[in-house]
Formats: C-alpha cells, sequence, structure tokens
C-alpha cells in the first residue's frame, strides 16, 4: 500500500531527486504524494480526507496539531523556504535588490503573477497594501488560485512571477531573478507530522526520519 502524502508545493523541486531515493531505499513502500497549497491542505483535511503524512506551513501544523489532526510528538520542522521573483528565460532581470526598486520594477510591470491560496502569495497581497500599490497592481496582475506562477511567465500573461524559490523553480523557461531584499522578504517555514488517521503511521514514522536526514 502506497504512504499517501499531502505536501505545500514548496518541496516538489527537491521531492524530485529525494523520491527516487526514497524509493530505491523501500522499493516495498511507494510514495502517492498530494502537492497543494498549505491552505487547500488544511481545508481537504478538515473535510475529512485521509493521509499518512503532512508536510505544511509551520502556522497550519500549529492548528492541525490542535485540532488533533497531526500527531505532536511525531513533529519535525523541515525548511525554511524564501520567496523570490522570475522572469521569463532570456528576458532582461531588473532590480529587485532594495524595498524602493521592488516597488518600482513590480509598477513597471505589465503583470505579475501570483498565487491567493499559496503562503507566498498571502504574504505578497500582505506587501502591496503595506507598499500602497495594491489596488494597481491587483487591477492588472495575474492571480491564480493555486499552482505554479511562472507557468503565467511561459504563458506570455505575466512579465514577473512571485512564489517561493523552489516553486519557481520547477517551470521550464524562466530565470529566478532572486529572493526579494531585506525588509520585505518572509521565508515561508515547512513542517511536517504523521496524521492521526494514518493508516500507515509506522511507515510514516520512518518516512519523517529518513527526511530529517
Amino acid at each position: 500500500m502506497a504512504l499517501t502524502i499531502y505536501s505545500a508545493l514548496a518541496l516538489s523541486a527537491p521531492f524530485n531527486t529525494l523520491v527516487a531515493q526514497w524509493q530505491s531505499q523501500h522499493p516495498d513502500i511507494p510514495l502517492a504524494i498530494r502537492w497543494h497549497p498549505s491552505t487547500i491542505i488544511e481545508k481537504e483535511l478538515n473535510a475529512g480526507a485521509e493521509a499518512d503524512v503532512v508536510i505544511a506551513t509551520v502556522e497550519t501544523l500549529d492548528r492541525l496539531t490542535q485540532s488533533g489532526l497531526a500527531e505532536a510528538g511525531t513533529r519535525i520542522e523541515l525548511v525554511d523556504s524564501p520567496i523570490g521573483i522570475a522572469v521569463r528565460a532570456g528576458a532582461a532581470q531588473p532590480d529587485i535588490s532594495n524595498r524602493e526598486t521592488l516597488i518600482q520594477t513590480l509598477l513597471a510591470a505589465r503583470s505579475v503573477a501570483w498565487s491567493d491560496a499559496g503562503a507566498s502569495g498571502v504574504w505578497f497581497s500582505q506587501l502591496l497594501k503595506q507598499f500602497n500599490i495594491d489596488t494597481e497592481l491587483r487591477a492588472r496582475g495575474t492571480v491564480i488560485p493555486a499552482g505554479f506562477t511562472a507557468e503565467q511567465l511561459v504563458q506570455g500573461n505575466a512579465d514577473l512571477a512571485v512564489q517561493q524559490i523552489s516553486e519557481l523553480l520547477m517551470v521550464e523557461g524562466i530565470d529566478v531573478v532572486g529572493p526579494l531584499p531585506a525588509g520585505t522578504q518572509q521565508a515561508i517555514s515547512l513542517s511536517a507530522a504523521v496524521l492521526s488517521r494514518a493508516r500507515q503511521p509506522e511507515q510514516a514514522q520512518a518516512f519523517l526520519g529518513w527526511l530529517k536526514t
């Protein structure tokens, strides 16, 4: 039986390598991974969805633990994932070295892509309000409900894509300009735990132990 994992999209790039390593070491325990933003993962688990492991933002794991859906004693802290900006491959790379140049770059873009459901999109929306450019950017923004924002660059729908850098790297045909500058950055911290409704709790615990290595 496959080990079912709910995971935040931010880990999809490194998991391309990690899954192959796991399967070579544990050929009898295949992995079935459901990739979603943490907000959707939380919603589905609260609605009764079953899985063995959850990997999501720290805040999401806090709530899942408090509600009893995730086992507190199995929790591990995984990674801090910074938010960055990307452009289509070969396009001129704008200046995002500080707060002011970032604002100018955002205002100069034909359209900026971000995900409303993702943790990076939630933070970016807060930034736009802090910058007092929320109304203008949202009016011509390419806001997607979930998924990889950099795909909007390849499709020609946006000039800039904002998301966790590990998620940006999942899309071919783009260049990562870099992380958001100091004072505007909010690295997304990810945690993992075994779910209380896990059908394979021992295997799930073994997977988390392996992941920590």
